[in-house]
């Protein structure tokens, strides 16, 4: 799929599960939990032991789409496409893997926090730009403030997402809503895999709620 497709479908999904795990076994497993809860956008980051084999791996799961995350640099954004991944993110303003991604035709997500980021982000061509620690810096509000000066940009958001705001990111029209690896990853360790995929529903409904469609979880 190409990027400009890719970051269609996410706006209407708008949800992406961050996975941050201590092995590869657990990122997989935190993954396809996702996956069965119906959210079709995962982040693997690259600090999951083994991220590129996880990577390659998901790849060949149907109906979601697969990126890496905590991306720093060319050699990593290089390696993490060439296993498959169709979106690379980062945490912070890494512009030099927006012309990389583009040549290869992968969207790229590259972080900010300041109106100064936010605009060299889009002049730089960033396919969205993603809000981090979106909780620390103001959210839904701050991105409603952003939209004022940055009319034309889009954004993702990071940070402190749950299903009390959920709704309030989608009604300020983000494209990529990031579920936190740390909130995932605890709620699948204490509440188990059939609570985790019942609040992944919860999350779906919510978001076609505000987007005033019906979900298709039950």
């Amino acid at each position: 799929m190409d990027r400009v497709r890719l970051v269609s479908e996410l706006y209407v999904h708008r949800l992406v599960a961050v996975v941050r795990s201590k092995s590869a076994k657990e990122a997989l497993e935190l993954a396809r939990a996702a996956a069965d809860g119906g959210i079709r956008f995962v982040e693997i980051t690259f600090s999951v032991p083994g991220a590129l084999d996880v990577i390659k791996e998901l790849t060949q799961r149907d109906g979601i789409h697969v990126g890496a995350g905590t991306v720093l640099a060319l050699q990593q954004a290089e390696r993490a496409i060439g296993a498959g991944a169709e979106f690379i993110v980062a945490p912070s303003l890494e512009l030099n893997l927006i012309g990389l991604c583009h040549t290869a035709n992968i969207a790229c997500f590259p972080g900010a926090a300041t109106p100064t980021e936010i605009i060299a982000a889009q002049r730089a061509r960033a396919d969205l730009v993603k809000i981090f620690p979106a909780d620390l810096v103001g959210g839904a509000n701050f991105i409603r403030q952003m939209q004022g000066p940055f009319p034309e940009v889009r954004f993702m958001v990071s940070g402190g997402v749950n299903l009390k705001n959920v709704q309030e990111y989608v009604a300020a029209g983000v494209t990529g809503i990031c579920l936190g690896s740390a909130y995932l990853g605890g709620l699948l360790e204490q509440k188990g895999e059939k609570s985790f995929v019942a609040e992944m529903k919860k999350f779906i409904k919510l978001v076609a709620q505000a987007q005033g469609r019906k979900s298709k979880g039950k």
